[in-house]
């Protein structure tokens, strides 16, 4: 791999490593980008109360995740480029007031992580992985995500495949038939998650990039980095998605941030 976007930090309280100990490991593995992307903070509003996520970081330590971020990519200049990005949910009551704050803190780029439907707080607002049999839920997790995509709003869409869904195989096909669509539409690339294809989780999901495959949709593959060490066996885990996902015709590309 020469480049890798989906980076985390230990602000997301479920990664482990410096951010030094990213770049360094980024380097060793010949990686040429190295994109952090850790959970990004969110503004909730006041009638979620006290809520807050235990899986991001807080509003007040993303001026200290961009301050050590473009430290390291001044220090790093010349043996990798390095950019400080978030992964986020889309949430309709508060996402326009968190984009403001993310943009206006120095964050270059949005990956779109789509673990909760809604606005994660609301009643009902369960995880993706939870509802395998709930066909409204993710029909709705698939109308958000579409959403996202043609917003133009995110530089990839991170384990498109997230929405654990298992009751019908071509119910399956047909839904997320409509994210493969816009994303080869939007230019806009989908995601083999190197966590989960390792971590022999329900995703990467065959079904889904077999319907990739067949629409043509641009296809990245991202390590979600939670240990320096993933880096290091960045290389290996691509080969082995690639041996097991290129059967499906997988239009793999490149992307540079702009």
């Amino acid at each position: 791999m020469t480049a890798n976007y989906h980076t985390h930090t230990k602000r997301c309280n479920h990664a482990g490593g410096t951010d030094r100990e990213y770049v360094e490991a980024a380097v060793a593995a010949g990686i040429k980008t190295l994109g952090f992307s850790d959970h990004s903070p969110y503004l909730f509003p006041e009638e979620f109360g006290n809520y807050y996520s235990s899986f991001r970081m807080h509003p007040q330590e993303l001026p200290g995740y961009v301050q050590s971020v473009t430290a390291l990519r001044d220090e790093f200049k010349g043996k990798i480029d390095v950019h400080v990005g978030v992964e986020l949910e889309y949430y309709p009551k508060c996402f326009d007031k968190t984009e403001k704050f993310l943009k206006d803190g120095g964050i270059e780029y949005f990956l779109l992580g789509q673990h909760f439907i809604r606005n994660e707080a609301d009643e009902g607002a369960t995880p993706a992985s939870w509802t395998p049999q709930d066909r409204e839920r993710f029909v709705e997790h698939t109308d958000t995500t579409v959403k996202c995509i043609e917003s133009g709003k995110f530089f990839y869409i991170a384990h498109p495949d997230v929405f654990k869904f298992d009751a019908d195989d071509v119910f399956y096909k047909e839904t997320v038939a409509r994210i493969c669509e816009a994303a080869k539409k939007c230019d806009v690339p989908l995601e083999i998650n190197l966590l989960g294809f390792r971590g022999k989780r329900y995703y990467p999901n065959p079904l889904f990039w077999q319907v990739a495959g067949e629409i043509g949709a641009p296809v990245i593959i991202g390590v979600d980095a939670h240990d320096p060490r993933a880096l290091l066996e960045a290389d290996d885990a691509a080969a082995e998605a690639v041996r097991e996902f290129g059967k499906f015709g997988l239009k793999f590309v490149e992307r540079e941030l702009g």
